[in-house]
């Protein structure tokens, strides 16, 4: 069936091998669909997202959450920015990369304390950051094809990559962690689709992973954590974790293969004080808890604008306290959520 709802299209689509019905949303580009055509869906994950919700397992178990508490962005101007990644600085400092191309600084309770831009912004936004160790910010300029490193005031420091396929150059480099001895993991799509590795100098020492869907390879690796020795990979569009040893070596999916953990889209995935990873799954409007050998915890939240919902979340970290720091993008806001 199709109708027209105000400015968007509803169509509603019959999969002939499984007889199963789903209704989309959209804005159509030509003429009108008509009942019997057939179609082909291309994942344009904006506005398709919203729909592939759901638990999707038999048993959906609850992260117990003590307390939840939303920061809505400060404007820019007259707008109200997004916010794309988070990470965890000392003394529990949130930082945050948003759409109007911003680092942000703010305290645990939410005060926002220092800001500055990217040094260009036409191209498009950063999308990712950490920490490091020594202080340094590192964040992804995703649509310059490097990482920049900037010092607490805002003041870059060093730069990795340029454009490129080669080593230690960059497509669309997504995100940043660092491992146990300083090296720098980045991860990258738009072609490339794999993993860099890098000393903490900005000099190359290995990469791993290509375009694909079998083992070792990714469709969107969107987020990564380090823990016990391992870097656990967000393969997005996969849908699933994928685990790698320090030399790039494939281990397996997280929770092996067949694994019967539903992921819907995962963008980020961190690591708690308790040993679990919290992923923020963008397609599901959730974060779930999985165990490092991949065993569903829990899950918290559901497609929507309210408390308790996220709106196509796109970064998690946590801090020492045990409390989740969600990008919720869609939203506009960070929540915290006190476990």
């Amino acid at each position: 069936s199709f109708r027209f709802r105000g400015a968007l299209a509803e169509a509603e689509l019959l999969h002939e091998e499984s007889g199963r019905v789903r209704r989309f949303y959209h804005r159509p580009s030509g003429a009108a669909l008509r009942p019997g055509v057939r179609v082909v869906l291309k994942a344009l994950l904006v506005l398709l997202v919203f729909f592939l919700v759901g638990c999707g397992d038999a048993v959906c178990p609850q992260i117990p959450v003590r307390a939840a508490r939303y920061w809505a962005m400060p404007p820019d101007g007259y707008r109200i920015p997004a916010p794309y990644a988070v990470a965890i600085g000392r003394d529990d400092e949130v930082f945050v990369v948003d759409t109007a191309a911003r680092v942000l600084v703010f305290g645990a309770d939410g005060t926002l304390r220092t800001h500055w831009r990217m040094p260009e912004v036409e191209a498009g936004n950063a999308e990712g950051l950490c920490v490091m160790d020594d202080g340094r910010i590192a964040v992804c300029d995703t649509h310059y094809s490097r990482v920049i490193l900037f010092d607490r005031q805002g003041k870059v420091v060093g730069k990795i990559g340029r454009y490129g396929k080669g080593p230690g150059e960059f497509i669309y480099p997504v995100a940043v962690v660092q491992d146990t001895d300083g090296d720098l993991y980045v991860c990258e799509y738009g072609g490339n689709d794999r993993v860099q590795k890098f000393a903490p100098d900005g000099d190359f020492v290995l990469s791993f992973g290509s375009f694909g869907t079998g083992p070792d390879q990714f469709q969107r690796p969107s987020g990564m954590a380090w823990h016990a020795g391992k870097l656990y990979v967000a393969d997005a569009i996969n849908n699933r974790i994928q685990v790698f040893a320090e030399d790039g070596r494939f281990l397996g999916p997280l929770g092996g293969a067949g694994t019967a953990l539903s992921l819907r889209f995962p963008y980020d995935v961190a690591v708690g004080g308790d040993g679990a990873l919290y992923v923020a799954e963008y397609g599901a409007g959730r974060v779930s808890k999985v165990s490092p050998k991949g065993q569903l915890l829990g899950r918290y939240g559901s497609t929507g604008r309210g408390q308790g919902q996220f709106l196509t979340p796109w970064g998690v970290a946590v801090d020492s306290k045990m409390c989740l720091r969600v990008a919720d993008t869609g939203n506009r806001r960070i929540v915290g959520l006190e476990l």
